[in-house]
């Protein structure tokens, strides 16, 4: 314990004297320890033996609110951890020992946990040894440590007697993580494992009643039928999110039909087809999931870092009358029909053929190596590439390695398949040379800087080193939070000591929406259907399946697929029986995916999957575009290429806004930054002063009270972080904007620390970028009221909000129709430019 009157003074202090001095002066008084801890009354802070203090973290409750620093906390963080139980309890279930090689040989690391993994593990233990649950959802923030968490489940449950050794299941979803989890079960010794490398291992182990620890995929449970229907066998799924709502979940769950189902994602899915909460959590639970380690609480923890996104968008130039000339000319020359035209107008028009454009290739690729030596070499940090697709990581290899340095290296992990191009076969790697392209990014002293990658390596890579992704590919929903988490891992450079502080998005195609809707997963049960409905429809499906199948009785179902294929297009020899037969299939179809993955639909689903074979043999295809595509398309391609020219590259220049002595002395009045910049050192940046408030916003967030005035000013943030500043006029604008919410966010901060936060209006962001567009697109000299009318507007889209509107007809015609009503009554055109960003943004923002 250090002494809480010196400000000079902290836990660090005390960490570093155990770490640097008593550790290496009395190594023997260590040998007992189970967890040295320090604090100094205001943090609290706790690491295991060879621990560096700037890994230590403090010890919390999922279910407490997250507290500053300062006493409660501090004691809060000893009532929880130092009690004689818990300290027992983590002696003789959550101590590891991780071995790792290195350069002197193996490191042997003693590995304690964090408290949402011994929250997961006692959770998992209670499910799992309730009788009358089977399942459970842990929901932690990617980075937070899931795999060791299963590793302690695992040790844990082998040793409750009142589970009578049971069977564990780790479940993974990739073959590249079987080899990535075993080594680390097998690195911190958990005992009676095996792996199951292929179907028939698995089902060996499973009928054979193996107990212990079995690592597999998923993929080895298809179609695999009963295997084992004891009920003390746990299943382990690891990114529940994924594969487990079709067929291959189902198949799963009848091999294994007693067995208990834990998932564990950090991304769990909430959709009208897919719920990751439906999948594997339970009603009552507290939000679906067993136990959920937060986004926020995590970053708080410093478990995981903070992830910056800098927006670097491809700006380019389309001359159209010369595109459209040379186009025209092409199809004349090639007799095309209007039809054929169109199709290969639309082919041309696809986001890949802009992304491979040469010119594009080389400014990105260009940007990325000057970005990465001036922001992050100097870090020590390496670098990850994700492009559009195959050809397009082989073509950014080749221009990287152009620019690089002597000493400086880059490589592409990618799948390849036996018809790639001859010179893609130095890409074709095997596991084992996988896994040692890993272990040299990891490497501070390898000269691999750069993976590029489009696919792998998005998900479950795990490389602290990793500061910055250059992101070239659209992503989507949880495959981009994943992809994004890469970079948030601590990371302290082990030459310089310099701490990585936050992970770095570079995003060149303009991902900011899509992030958005990744972060805001909402934890939703699905509604479960009504038993007597799902009998009714199930009836239904089955009438259908048996009428429609009735006309091919002369079929052979034991015969090959081709055969079989063949004999039922006998049948279907008019169009006319086409046409019947394709819309008896759709009324399957629509029941069949609805009910998906019932079991009670097994006895119809061998028909079923006959007949949706047959549709796909009769249904258009598409070889007549794919034939005109190979003829005309390397054509067309130059063709756009060529007239696609002023390529270049706007990067955010939230960072080139200039903070002059004035703004820098309203914003340390407003507590933002307390001391003014030494003599040399550069003021911060309007993105540094963003960052700062966006910390101080999310650390409220996080709390219990006062939820809405602080998403209000999170949304303000955001909408002045996406500002795009290209003038002096705009960046005055922009301060005085910065200015405003520093100063409600520090109201805001007084008014819950004094407790009257619900007294403090909520300012809605839309109405303030609504007010914005009325007063930049109205007419000269209209004398109007825009709050008013932004009033009329907001209260016009409030009441549909969130109802999907716009996808709606009627409901995007009523929009339509109201808002040009208000502008008419308002005195302002109701059709135009006004109207026009007006309905985009309402559009796009209610």
């Amino acid at each position: 314990m250090k002494t809480p009157k010196d400000k000079n003074i902290s836990w660090l202090n005390g960490a570093t004297d155990v770490h640097n001095a008593y550790e290496k002066k009395t190594p023997e008084f260590f040998v007992p320890n189970v967890l040295s801890f320090a604090s100094e009354g205001r943090e609290f802070r706790y690491g295991a033996v060879g621990q560096p203090p700037e890994l230590w973290l403090n010890w919390s409750s999922t279910t407490d609110v997250i507290m500053p620093p300062g006493l409660p906390n501090m004691l809060r963080s000893a009532e929880l951890l130092l009690t004689p139980a818990m300290v027992l309890d983590i002696l003789r279930t959550f101590t590891l020992y991780s071995s790792r090689r290195t350069a002197n040989g193996a490191l042997r690391t003693k590995v304690i946990p964090r408290y949402p993994q011994v929250e997961a593990v006692e959770a998992i233990v209670a499910r799992c040894k309730d009788p009358k649950k089977k399942q459970g959802l842990i929901w932690h923030h990617q980075g937070s440590g899931k795999t060791f968490a299963m590793a302690y489940a695992a040790a844990k449950l082998r040793h409750e007697s009142e589970l009578d050794a049971p069977t564990i299941v780790i479940v993974l979803d990739r073959l590249e993580l079987i080899q990535q989890t075993e080594s680390e079960f097998k690195s911190v010794g958990i005992q009676s494992l095996k792996t199951a490398e292929t179907k028939d291992e698995l089902r060996a182990l499973l009928k054979n009643d193996a107990r212990g620890v079995i690592i597999t995929t998923i993929f080895r449970f298809a179609e695999a039928g009963l295997l084992n229907d004891r009920s003390n066998i746990v299943v382990m799924v690891d990114e529940a999110h994924r594969t487990q709502e079709g067929r291959l979940g189902l198949d799963m769950r009848e091999a294994l039909p007693n067995a208990k189902f834990i998932g564990l994602t950090g991304t769990p899915i909430s959709t009208e087809d897919k719920n990751t909460f439906s999948m594997f959590g339970d009603m009552d639970d507290p939000d679906g999931a067993l136990n959920h380690y937060s986004v926020e609480r995590s970053i708080h923890d410093g478990a995981t870092l903070p992830v910056h996104v800098e927006t670097r968008l491809v700006n380019f130039h389309f001359n159209g009358d010369d595109l459209q000339a040379a186009f025209d000319q092409l199809a004349d020359d090639e007799n095309l029909s209007e039809e054929q035209r169109g199709k290969l107008a639309a082919r041309a028009s696809h986001i890949s053929i802009v992304v491979r454009d040469k010119d594009r290739i080389e400014a990105v690729c260009k940007d990325i190596v000057d970005h990465y030596r001036a922001r992050i070499a100097p870090l020590g940090l390496k670098a990850q590439v994700v492009a559009y697709d195959r050809a397009t990581c082989v073509a950014y290899y080749d221009e990287i390695t152009k620019l690089l340095n002597q000493g400086e290296e880059a490589t592409v992990v990618m799948t390849t398949v036996k018809d790639d191009p001859q010179e893609w076969d130095r890409w074709n790697i095997d596991r084992e040379q996988e896994a040692t392209i890993k272990d040299r990014f990891r490497d501070i002293n390898d000269p691999l800087k750069f993976v590029i990658v489009t696919a792998k390596l998005l998900t479950g890579f795990d490389a602290p080193i990793e500061g910055v992704m250059y992101l070239d590919k659209p992503l989507r929903a949880h495959t981009l939070f994943q992809a994004v988490c890469r970079t948030n891992r601590r990371w302290t450079n082990p030459i310089t000591g310099q701490q990585k502080l936050h992970g770095l998005i570079v995003d060149y195609v303009g991902l900011g929406k899509e992030l958005a809707k990744a972060l805001s997963t909402k934890a939703t049960m699905k509604p479960g259907q009504n038993q007597e409905d799902v009998e009714i429809l199930l009836g239904e499906l089955t009438a259908e399946v048996a009428n429609t199948i009735s006309q091919f009785e002369s079929v052979d179902k034991d015969a090959s697929v081709f055969n079989q294929i063949h004999d039922a297009q006998q049948i279907l020899d008019t169009i006319i029986k086409r046409d019947e037969f394709a819309a008896k299939f759709m009324r399957c179809q629509g029941l069949f995916e609805f009910l998906w993955p019932d079991t009670k639909l097994r006895p119809i689903e061998e028909s079923y999957r006959f007949l949706a074979r047959v549709y796909a043999s009769i249904a258009p295809n598409n070889s007549a575009d794919l034939l005109l595509w190979q003829k005309l398309g390397a054509k067309t391609m130059e063709i756009v290429h060529t007239h696609l020219t002023g390529i270049t590259i706007d990067a955010d220049k939230l960072d080139k806004v200039a903070m002059d002595a004035e703004v820098l002395e309203a914003l340390r009045e407003n507590g933002l930054f307390p001391e003014p910049p030494k003599l040399g050192q550069p003021a911060p940046t309007a993105l540094e002063v963003l960052q700062r408030l966006e910390e101080r916003i999310m650390a409220r967030i996080a709390g219990a009270t006062g939820i809405k005035i602080w998403k209000s000013l999170a949304e303000r943030l955001e909408l002045l972080r996406l500002s795009r500043i290209s003038s002096a006029a705009e960046s005055v604008e922009f301060l005085r904007h910065l200015l405003e919410l520093a100063k409600d966010l520090l109201e805001a901060e007084r008014a819950d620390d004094e407790g009257r936060i619900n007294e403090i209006k909520v300012i809605d962001p839309r109405k303030g970028a609504l007010t914005q567009i009325f007063e930049e697109f109205k007419p000269q000299g209209v004398p109007v009221v825009i709050e008013s009318v932004v009033e009329k507007v907001d209260s016009l889209v409030q009441p549909v909000r969130g109802t999907g509107w716009q996808t709606s007809h009627p409901g995007d015609r009523m929009v339509r129709q109201e808002l040009r009503l208000i502008l008419k009554n308002s005195g302002l055109p109701p059709a135009g430019d006004l109207f026009d960003r007006a309905y985009a943004y309402i559009r796009e923002n209610y």
